[in-house]
């Protein structure tokens, strides 16, 4: 009961944190996923409670755990205190990697960091990127947005004059603006992908004759080869389903108007396309899975 105050401390801790990010950050278009970031880091957790609570009960104090794990509490709560004192809300949020894993290091030593590690570093998706490091990832994005679009639309015959972010196709003007950047959709697909790709191999174990593998190492690793494609392929999915969702809008503004392409399915292209790179990715996991069988 008593190593259960450090845990409750740290959430008490945090709330004016996660409160702050809330009003200001996750409101704006690029951190929507944060919303669902904590949810399923603590999803990970209840998954692995059988796993935590063996260890728990089977501790066995490490004097080695103590130093790394105290270091890293301190620089934790300086970084937090440091971020929370200055209104810098990057190095207060950042400040909760270390700190939790010193916790796991300075009370379970580093059985519990290691079955914990992927939950706490899934919580970096947290971390509100600065607004000025924000605008030199996103500006770049939406000019290549701009000038892929032109290009294809061009390769399709149609009229087009870009100048910069701005494109004018047969009188009307669709400016590139922040959604159409890519980077909500890049780091969404990521967040999920993440969590879908650490899943999966329990199933993938689970059903190692499938892969013809009799070797347990040999199962992992061909499911690791399969993870890295997977992480690799979210990208360029992502990319592509965005500069997809440009075109259409832009069709759709040539032959329905401005109202019609900035309004509903301006909203409601991002969620279809968001379903294709879903739909995308699944189909990718079978066909490795496929070629994996055959090796």
């Amino acid at each position: 009961m008593i190593q259960a105050i450090p845990w409750l401390l740290t959430i008490y801790l945090y709330i004016p944190v996660f409160c702050t990010l809330y009003q200001s950050r996750w409101d704006a278009i690029d951190y929507t996923h944060a919303y669902f970031i904590l949810p399923l880091s603590l999803l990970i957790v209840w998954l692995k409670r059988n796993e935590i609570k063996q260890h728990v009960t089977s501790y066995v104090p490490r004097p080695t755990s103590y130093v790394p794990g105290f270091i890293l509490l301190v620089f934790g709560l300086a970084s937090f205190t440091l971020g929370w004192r200055w209104d810098y809300l990057f190095i207060s949020t950042l400040s909760l990697i270390p700190l939790l894993f010193g916790m796991c290091l300075f009370l379970y030593n580093k059985g519990l960091a290691r079955i914990l590690v992927f939950p706490i570093l899934y919580l970096l998706l947290l971390v509100p990127v600065p607004v000025g490091v924000l605008d030199s990832i996103t500006l770049p994005m939406r000019t290549l947005a701009s000038v892929l679009s032109a290009n294809i639309l061009s390769l399709m015959r149609y009229d087009i004059v870009r100048e910069g972010l701005l494109i004018n196709m047969g009188g009307h003007e669709i400016f590139m603006g922040a959604p159409c950047s890519g980077f909500r959709s890049l780091i969404t697909m990521i967040s999920l992908g993440l969590i879908y790709i650490y899943l999966s191999p329990q199933k993938e174990i689970s059903r190692g004759v499938i892969l013809s593998v009799s070797e347990g190492s040999q199962v992992k690793n061909k499911i690791f080869i399969k993870n890295v494609i997977l992480f690799m392929s979210i990208i360029p999915l992502a990319l592509i389903g965005n500069l997809t969702r440009i075109i259409a809008l832009c069709l759709i503004t040539f032959y329905f108007g401005e109202a019609a392409g900035q309004g509903f399915f301006h909203n409601f292209s991002g969620m279809v396309v968001f379903l294709i790179i879903i739909l995308g990715l699944m189909g990718l996991e079978r066909i490795l899975e496929g070629k994996l069988r055959k090796t």
